[in-house]
């Protein structure tokens, strides 16, 4: 892992590699990186305009490159459907599944299923699109589902009691809490695909401190006086911040159900992150798996897999 970067990145023609959230930010630049290696990438994004504009700049930039765009709206079920209806119509393998998109601490506010936004956006958006196109992963060999979670999750906990932010609502307690279910998320698809015997991985990564889009649009004044500062202070390029999900996507030595992130915390070499307790915890991992399973009606039927006991 030492000093590897999206230079490293081998020839990737023929592999289809889908990035949601891939019109800015760290998801636009491993549109970039992959790309630029010959990848066909899928950009799966809510607003089809800002997605062709990136397109549009990638292209000018790399006239040959394979992109290509389909509409999805991750706060959306009827969309996480209809996207996976088109993807699987139009492309006959799946290499790469970067589940990358996300919102960070907004005001209080539900997706259209009635969801709380963040967790709803970030991890039950993300559950059910995986679910939906676990068919297509399952067919091409050596594929990946790579899971972007922050630095955030060490201040997560999973409010099972209140999990919709419901009764209260604090927006970077609901993050920390969507950034942890990331996690859960990904160690518990890893156990059930290898309960399978299935071949596809499952990983989880973190960009460290990357200055995004995420960190232009506060919430409140505290933000928009804290946020300037982190950046400006520990802030890396998006760039550099997608560094980790595209060696979670691409380098041979991934290990399935691992985590991968910055040396540093917020920037640095590539390095295996260590798991909190609470991202450790199974009892955890299978209860969010069976309760994301009934809120979204996505239950992954194309493995036939056992459950964790949940107590």
């Amino acid at each position: 892992m030492k000093g590897w970067s999206a230079k490293d990145i081998p020839d990737q023609s023929g592999r289809v590699i889908v990035i949601t959230g891939a019109n800015s930010g760290i998801g636009y630049e491993s549109v970039v990186a992959l790309a630029g290696k010959n990848a066909h990438v899928v950009m799966a994004c809510r607003s089809l305009e800002k997605a062709e504009r990136a397109r549009q700049e990638l292209l000018a930039r790399a006239p040959k490159a394979m992109v290509d765009i389909l509409r999805l709206d991750l706060g959306s079920l009827q969309s996480i459907h209809g996207f996976a209806e088109e993807f699987d119509a139009a492309y006959d393998r799946l290499d790469v599944l970067m589940n990358n998109a996300g919102i960070m601490a907004p005001p209080y506010s539900k997706t259209v299923d009635g969801f709380e936004s963040q967790i709803g956006t970030n991890h039950l958006g993300h559950f059910a699109l995986t679910g939906l196109v676990l068919p297509k992963l399952l067919k091409t060999p050596n594929s990946r589902v790579v899971t972007l979670s922050s630095y955030a999750n060490l201040a997560g906990w999973i409010n099972f009691h209140d999990l919709q932010s419901s009764k209260r609502y604090i927006g970077w307690v609901a993050y920390c809490q969507s950034k942890l279910a990331n996690i859960l998320f990904a160690r518990e698809l890893q156990h059930i695909l290898t309960a399978a015997q299935a071949e596809p991985i499952s990983v989880a990564v973190h960009p460290g401190h990357a200055v995004t889009n995420l960190q232009t649009h506060p919430a409140n004044w505290f933000d928009a006086f804290i946020l300037p500062i982190a950046n400006s202070t520990m802030g890396q390029s998006a760039e550099a911040g997608a560094t980790y999900q595209l060696y979670a996507a691409i380098a041979p030595e991934v290990v399935g159900g691992e985590f991968y992130g910055p040396k540093y915390v917020l920037r640095g070499e590539v390095i295996h992150e260590r798991y909190t307790a609470r991202a450790k915890n199974n009892a955890d991992a299978a209860r969010l798996w069976q309760i994301s399973e009934q809120l979204t009606g996505v239950h992954y039927e194309a493995l036939n897999r056992p459950l964790r006991q949940v107590a």
